[in-house]
C-alpha cells in the first residue's frame, strides 16, 4: 500500500465515510450502473491507497457533495449488484480505509502514526509501536434440525428482516466452540458442529465472516430478549423475509434451502 496523488491509469473507488460514488443511470437496474470513479470529475481527495499496480481507494470528508450524475450511496446497499471480483476489491479498500481512519493516532502512546515504507502497517515514530490492519472474525451459524433452519430476528433490527445466528470469535476460542457458545447464549439450544462453509470480507468496518455447519442437539429455542428477539425453525417455503443477495449469510441460507428441496449438493 502506498500514499500518493491520483494515478488516473488505475481504477479508481471513491468514498464518504462508508458511502461509495456511483454513477446515476437511468437504464440500468436500480438506476446505478458504474461503481468506480475512474471518470469521475473529483478534486484532490483526502486521501489516495493504491491497491496494487491497478486499482487505488480515494476517501473524501463528509462535507464533499457528489459531482453531477454521480450519488453517494451505502456500500453495503449495492453489495448485491457487483460481481464478485469487484466486491472483493471494493471491500479491501473499504476496510483498509477505516483501519487507516481508526490509526491515525498510536494506541500507546498517542502520538501521530506515520507509514511504515516496507509493509501493510502503522509505525509510530515516537515510541516504534506498529499496527497492522486489524481482522475481526464472526461466525456465521447455520444450524440445521430436520429438514428446518434457524433463523432469528436480531433486537436492533428493524426492518423485518431475519438470519442466521452470528457473533465474534473470543479471544482462545476455535471457530467451532464459537458457534456452540453463540447459539447457546442467545436462543438456548444446543448444536453440534460439523465444518466449514465459506466465508466473506465484510467491512463494516472488518469483519471476515466464517460460515459454519452445525445441528441441533437438544433444547427448545428461548430468545435471550437482549440480542435476539425472535427465532424459529423455517423451510424453503415458509421462512420469513431473509438477508439481501450478495451477503453470505443470504448464500449460506439459499444453499442449505437447496439442499433441503434436494436441489443442492449435500454437505
Amino acid at each position: 500500500m502506498s500514499v500518493a496523488s491520483p494515478d488516473t491509469g488505475q481504477t479508481r473507488y471513491a468514498f464518504r465515510g462508508s458511502e461509495i460514488l456511483v454513477r446515476i443511470d437511468t437504464q440500468a437496474p436500480g438506476g446505478m450502473a458504474q461503481f468506480d470513479s475512474t471518470d469521475a470529475p473529483l478534486p484532490e481527495p483526502a486521501e489516495i491507497l493504491h491497491l496494487g499496480a491497478q486499482a487505488c481507494a480515494e476517501s473524501f470528508p463528509p462535507q464533499f457533495d457528489p459531482p453531477d450524475g454521480w450519488v453517494w450511496t451505502p456500500f453495503r446497499s449495492v453489495i448485491g449488484s457487483m460481481a464478485q471480483p469487484s466486491w472483493h476489491q471494493v471491500a479491501k479498500a473499504l476496510a483498509l480505509l477505516n483501519w487507516r481512519a481508526a490509526t491515525r493516532y498510536c494506541g500507546r502512546c498517542g502520538a501521530p502514526n506515520g507509514d511504515k515504507p516496507d509493509e501493510l502497517a502503522r509505525w509510530c515514530p515516537a515510541c516504534g509501536a506498529i499496527s497492522y490492519p486489524r481482522i475481526s472474525p464472526a461466525v456465521l451459524a447455520v444450524v440445521r434440525r430436520d429438514d428446518k433452519i434457524l433463523l432469528a430476528r436480531n433486537a436492533m433490527n428493524k426492518t423485518g428482516m431475519w438470519s442466521i445466528l452470528a457473533g465474534f470469535v473470543e479471544p482462545g476460542e476455535t471457530l467451532e466452540a464459537c458457534v456452540r457458545r453463540e447459539v447457546l447464549e442467545e436462543v438456548s439450544v444446543e448444536v453440534d458442529v460439523h465444518g466449514y462453509l465459506g466465508s466473506q470480507p465484510w467491512p463494516f468496518p472488518d469483519q471476515l465472516m466464517i460460515g459454519m455447519h452445525a445441528t441441533w442437539r437438544s433444547g427448545e429455542l428461548a430468545p435471550d430478549g437482549v440480542e435476539i428477539a425472535e427465532a424459529g425453525w423455517f423451510g424453503s417455503d415458509d421462512h420469513p423475509p431473509l438477508p439481501m443477495h450478495g451477503s453470505l449469510s443470504r448464500a449460506l441460507i439459499d444453499a442449505v434451502f437447496a439442499d433441503i428441496s434436494g436441489a443442492g449438493i449435500r454437505r
